[in-house]
């Protein structure tokens, strides 16, 4: 009974004292900061809370008890690391260094559009 001696007070009597913008430093900016950080905590509460369900479930493990998400993730990190995909990637960007296409002038240009078009025109 934590809350008991709030009792004694009405609904609208409750809602008027805990009314935020009475306080001393109430800003709109922070009111709506902590709206839409309470959404975004509460999505991440339950994106954890289903991770830990996942990781901790019984189907999660590989049969001699290793977490098969981790056992995935070195895999991949072991495939991308075998000598053939270095050789390939060193290949391409022998190739793209020889083509003079190391930069990608058409990502600079849309970005530069983007940011300076409404100004320009």
């Amino acid at each position: 009974m934590k809350f008991a001696q709030l009792e004694i007070f009405t609904t609208v009597e409750l809602a008027w004292m805990r009314d935020p913008t009475r306080r001393r430093n109430y800003s709109p900016a922070t009111e709506a900061f902590r709206r839409e950080h309470k959404v975004r905590r509460a999505f991440g509460k339950a994106l954890g809370h289903a991770a830990r369900l996942r990781r901790d479930s019984p189907g999660a493990r590989t049969p001699d008890g290793k977490v098969m998400w981790i056992e995935a993730a070195r895999a991949l990190f072991r495939d991308a690391n075998t000598s053939r995909a270095q050789a390939d990637a060193a290949y391409e960007r022998d190739r793209r260094r020889a083509a003079g296409d190391l930069f990608d002038w058409s990502r600079f240009i849309n970005r530069w559009r983007y940011k300076y078009g409404i100004a320009c025109s």
